[in-house]
This record gives structure tokens, C-alpha cells and sequence, in this order.
């Protein structure tokens, strides 16, 4: 049990609390733009995304044997369920609220996104705990928590002028971070590598239909300028925030 205590004070440390200091550094930044700017914001958001599905993607690729057929069908099964299931989700929500849909649909489902990968980092901490690399897990700590929060950006740029009141700041950011604290404690049991696939595939898909909406709500020809430069600004903050973790740990977020 204390172990079990000690591996959620991690997970709270790696992932919840970066997450809501993400949130409420972009609500500032947010407060302050010009509204001529908010496209720049949405494309941060936007960038970071398309970041984390590229390494998604790439992390379940990795998983999924080439002669393993069970985990094609975890992989193409749990993309498959990530992506088409919110399209089909909100096809559902918009057929009972045609007057007004969930303006944070999006942040939400972001959130949910956010989650599932950070249930990977949060495996990776607890296996370093479990296996005493004291070192290595608290380089792993600080590289997440600087990884992670850059996703507030994500969380709030894509609300656009709908801010997300205090109840749903307390549950994205719950959402987004929580995972991190199940992934630590998980490590301490063996990990089936088909969940590992499932739960990066999920993450994917559903990273994959909020960019795809992002794009379509906010790539208009009067902001493609703004929201090319902030898709870079955000690729490029997951980017350096994940070298200054490899250089710092030999680990590549």
C-alpha cells in the first residue's frame, strides 16, 4: 500500500499538477491575446496534437509484431474504435441537441486523448520506481511535467471563445492528468504488450478526429496564416520539451 501511495504521489507530480498549470498559463496568455490572434492560439493547440499522434503512432507500431496478427487486430481494432467511434459520438450528440451542441465537446475529447498517452508516461515512471533507477525516475518526472504541461495549450486553444468555466477546468484537467497516477501504478503488475497497443491505438484515434475538427472548424482563409504559425509554435514546444528530456535522461518521450 505504501508503494501503491508513493506511485499515485508520482503520477500527481508527472501529470496532474503540469496539466492544470498548463491550463491556467493558457487561460492567462488567452485572456491577454488579441483576438486577432486567438487562430495562432488554436494552432498551438493544434501542433501539439499533431505531435502526440505522430508519437502515438509510432509507439504502437513499435508494439505490433509483423507476424503477430493479434496485434494488427488490437492496433487497427482500437484505432478503428478511437476515431470512428467519437465521429459517431457526435453524430449522436448533434442528432439530440440540433439547437445547440456541446461547445467543449473538443476539450473534452482532447482531455480524453491527453489521458490515454499519459497513461503511457506514467507506466515508464513506475517501472523505474518498481525497479529502484531512483535517477532515472525522477529525470523522468521532470521531463513529463515539462512535456505535459505544454497540453494545457492544447485544452484551451481549442475552446476558442467558449472558456470552459471552473467545473470543467477541475474535470479536463482530471482527465488529462489522472491516467498518469493509473499508468504508475500499473507498472507494478505485468503489462500484457496487447494493452499497450490498445491503449496507444485509442489514444491515436482519438487525437486524430480532434485535429481533423480543429482543422475544419478553425482553418478558415481569413486565419491559415495564424493557425500555420501556431501549428509550428506547437509542434515545436513538444518537440524541444521531448530533446531536453532525451538529453537530460537518455529517454525519448
Amino acid at each position: 500500500m505504501e508503494n501503491i501511495g508513493q506511485l499515485i504521489g508520482l503520477g500527481v507530480i508527472a501529470g496532474v499538477f503540469p496539466i492544470y498549470l498548463g491550463i491556467v498559463l493558457a487561460l492567462v496568455i488567452a485572456k491577454s491575446l488579441d483576438r486577432n490572434l486567438e487562430g495562432y492560439l488554436t494552432g498551438i493547440a493544434t501542433g501539439v496534437l499533431v505531435y502526440l499522434f505522430f508519437d502515438l503512432m509510432h509507439e504502437a507500431v513499435e508494439q505490433t509484431g509483423a507476424k503477430d496478427f493479434l496485434s494488427w487486430v488490437a492496433f487497427l481494432g482500437s484505432l478503428m474504435v478511437g476515431y470512428i467511434g467519437l465521429v459517431l459520438i457526435e453524430q449522436r450528440q448533434q442528432g439530440r441537441n440540433r439547437t445547440e451542441p456541446s461547445k467543449l465537446f473538443l476539450p473534452y475529447m482532447i482531455a480524453l486523448g491527453m489521458g490515454l498517452h499519459n497513461l503511457g508516461e506514467g507506466l515508464a515512471i513506475g517501472a523505474a520506481y518498481m525497479q529502484g533507477a531512483w535517477v532515472l525516475g525522477g529525470l523522468l518526472i521532470m521531463g513529463f511535467a515539462l512535456h505535459n504541461g505544454t497540453e494545457g495549450f492544447a485544452i484551451i486553444g481549442s475552446s476558442g471563445k467558449s472558456k470552459p468555466g471552473l467545473k470543467d477546468i477541475i474535470y479536463m484537467g482530471l482527465l488529462a492528468g489522472l491516467p498518469t497516477c493509473l499508468g504508475t501504478v500499473i507498472s507494478g503488475f505485468a503489462v500484457s504488450p496487447y494493452f499497450t497497443i490498445m491503449f496507444f491505438a485509442l489514444a491515436a484515434g482519438s487525437l486524430l478526429y480532434v485535429i481533423l475538427s480543429l482543422t475544419t472548424i478553425f482553418y478558415t482563409a481569413s486565419r491559415r496564416v495564424q493557425c500555420s504559425w501556431g501549428i509550428f509554435t506547437g509542434i515545436s514546444l513538444m518537440f524541444v520539451t521531448a530533446m531536453i528530456l532525451q538529453m537530460v535522461s537518455g529517454i525519448r518521450s
